[in-house]
């Protein structure tokens, strides 16, 4: 007799399907950077981060993993573009032109207050 036929008729054999680990979704690192960094990018971040468990627990784990690199990738250019945001103020600060390009860029009746 085989394997299959000294089973009782409820059980069947143990499946070798096992799902592979569910990918990171990134979600709070998307949120944190989306509240400190770059807003834009941040919402990107958090748009792919929220569908990677949907997509994991539908069974669609290759599109999971796409999801999850999306997300990763989102919130790093989040953080990116802060760090580049930073380093460019910084710089304008310690050359002394921050407040002249500052008024430059926005104007000297930037303010609405226009008589």
């Amino acid at each position: 007799m085989g394997y299959k036929n000294d089973l009782p008729p409820s059980q069947e054999p143990p499946a070798n399907d096992i799902p592979p680990l569910k990918p990171s979704n990134w979600l709070w690192q998307s949120i944190v950077a989306t509240i400190f960094c770059c807003i834009p990018f941040g919402i990107v971040g958090i748009v792919h981060a929220v569908k990677v468990d949907s997509l994991y627990f539908n069974g669609q784990y290759r599109e999971s993993e796409q999801m999850a690199r999306k997300a990763k990738m989102w919130t790093l250019i989040s953080i990116g573009a802060a760090l580049l945001y930073v380093i460019f103020a910084m710089i304008l600060f310690v050359l002394g032109d921050l407040p002249e390009t500052m008024e430059n860029l926005f104007g000297n009746g930037a303010s609405g207050y226009n008589f």
